[in-house]
């Protein structure tokens, strides 16, 4: 068996003991981020909580007292909820029960139970529930009545975009940040501005772009090339298009003949528009360059 030199195993605790020093650091830097994130995010949560509060606030003046029920549907008040009523199984079989005048086990009764019934909507387990009781809500102490106040969704509209989609983005956006500080913290030991490594990076994935146009500027597809690329007619495609989208919104249900009629014309004129613009296009950047490059063609189809 052959001895290892000193000198060797030296320097391998050497190389093992910079290894481990490696991999602290880089650990370090992710849990300085971290800390560093945590600081920030404690901005954030102040303000999340003073909206949840107003939110609960809120949610406590439309629907105190409110989310009530009798076990027995046909009673919409706490004092017919009395005695018994029949039920019928999915056995044909006829029980009876008794009526019990109940609340739902999310409410908003009062600020904390706001807080909470809140919280659960916000985590998207049972917001559905929740909706559903609010716009059955009626008046305090009366049982519910489907679709009462439909108009209370909106309260739950507005609550969705301020919290589990505006407040979500901030927090992922600042933790993001603080990672983008601490690599420029890093990026600074090599001695490089912010703008000189924004050159670079430019510089590197940057693409050159491709402009397809006649080589003949006499030619009349020359000249149909410079009406299709100019600004005013990409701006009167983008005006078709805002108009076509609410052509195809105002389609309800029981409209009438002449409605459905009008709707359909508008859509045939839109498409004969849209194709002419497909062909004007064609002409202009010729068949070849339209199908292999699939910038030319926009084809908008309509039901």
């Amino acid at each position: 068996m052959h001895s290892i030199p000193i000198h060797t195993r030296i320097s391998g605790f050497a190389l093992r003991s910079l290894k481990l020093n490696y991999g602290v650091s880089k650990e370090q830097a992710v849990f300085d981020c971290v800390v560093n994130s945590l600081k920030n995010v404690l901005n954030i949560l102040i303000v999340y909580m003073l909206f949840m509060f107003i939110f609960a606030v809120v949610a406590v003046q439309l629907f105190k007292g409110r989310f009530f029920y009798c076990t027995d549907e046909s009673k919409e008040f706490e004092k017919d909820c009395r005695g018994e009523y029949l039920v019928y199984e999915k056995n044909n079989e006829v029980k009876a029960e008794k009526r019990e005048w109940r609340k739902y086990d999310f409410h908003y009764d009062n600020v904390l139970w706001a807080l909470l019934t809140l919280f659960t909507v916000s985590t998207g387990e049972g917001w559905p529930d929740v909706l559903k009781h609010s716009v059955d809500a009626t008046y305090e102490n009366q049982g519910p009545s489907p679709g009462y106040r439909m108009e209370m969704s909106i309260f739950y509209v507005v609550y969705f975009v301020v919290f589990p989609f505006f407040f979500v983005n901030i927090f992922v956006a600042l933790i993001i940040i603080t990672f983008q500080e601490q690599g420029d913290k890093m990026m600074e030991e090599y001695s490089l501005e912010k703008n000189e490594r924004a050159c670079i990076d430019f510089a590197i994935s940057a693409k050159p772009l491709t402009r397809h146009m006649p080589q003949n500027k006499q030619s009349f597809q020359y000249r149909m090339w410079q009406f299709v690329v100019s600004p005013p007619f990409e701006y009167t495609i983008m005006a078709m298009i805002a108009l076509n989208t609410i052509v195809l919104m105002m389609k309800f249900y029981n409209a009438t003949n002449l409605y459905d009629n009008l709707l359909r014309m508008f859509n045939i004129v839109f498409t004969a528009l849209f194709s002419l613009e497909c062909i004007l296009k064609i002409i202009a950047f010729g068949v070849l360059v339209s199908i292999t490059l699939g910038r030319i063609y926009k084809f908008h189809y309509k039901k």
